[in-house]
């Protein structure tokens, strides 16, 4: 009895192994090598009607395209290869911004309470007259600095968390609305605050790479300007 099931079971391994090796096949197949061009292009040769043979420029363009072809393929695996190195190298890069400060685009400033704010107006012109205006979770105004006459390029700011009367603010996260007069309007200017890299997501939703802020959540790794620290 047990020499039976034995050879059912192996009977039935077989049949399993010749389904997998048939299907296995089958997919090789589902690829034309230069090995199967050539072996097609021969029988074509040897089938041809002897009063209509196969025309030399016809046979160059065949060649030329299954060269094409395989130009094409081993192209598109070299680019998948270097955008799969690139990433590797950003990430990297990434891993080693943890723990320090960055510039990002932002008109949102955490305070801890202890730590000044800081942060970067980047202007693409001159803007005169130029403040920032400090506001809480509730909109209501905390602070007004002056930043005066400013150039094209980044300028720098800072907060030391204190309102209009010199006294220290709850932690918490601040508005900051930066307006100044270009070419005689009133503008509201760019701005960028600084923050610490809490972590490193390698895995955003777009596929790129995303840092983890303190009190700013997440940012591309795109959006850095500068690095501190």
């Amino acid at each position: 009895m047990f020499e039976t099931n034995s050879s059912v079971n192996g009977t039935a391994d077989a049949i399993g192994a010749n389904s997998y090796d048939q299907q296995a096949a089958n997919n090789r197949k589902t690829e034309l090598s230069q090995e199967d061009f050539f072996a097609l292009l021969t029988t074509q040769l040897a089938q041809q009607d002897p009063f209509k043979p196969l025309d030399n420029t016809e046979f160059v363009a065949q060649m030329a395209q299954f060269s094409s072809l395989e130009s094409l393929q081993a192209m598109q695996d070299s680019f998948s290869s270097l955008a799969s190195a690139m990433t590797s190298n950003q990430a990297l890069q990434a891993s080693a911004l943890v723990g320090r400060t960055v510039l990002v685009p932002s008109n949102v400033a955490a305070f801890d309470g202890t730590s000044e704010v800081t942060g970067v107006v980047a202007l693409s012109q001159a803007a005169d007259g130029a403040k920032i205006e400090i506001m809480d979770e509730t909109g209501q105004l905390v602070r007004t600095i002056d930043l005066g006459d400013l150039e094209q390029g980044p300028n720098e700011f800072s907060w030391d968390g204190t309102d209009e009367n010199g006294s220290a603010v709850a932690p918490g996260y601040y508005q900051l609305s930066v307006t100044g007069s270009v070419y005689g309007n009133e503008t509201n200017l760019p701005t960028g605050v600084f923050s610490r890299v809490d972590s490193v997501n390698l895995g955003g939703t777009n596929g790129g790479i995303y840092l983890n802020l303190d009190g700013l959540g997440s940012v591309s790794l795109d959006d850095v300007s500068q690095i501190k620290n």
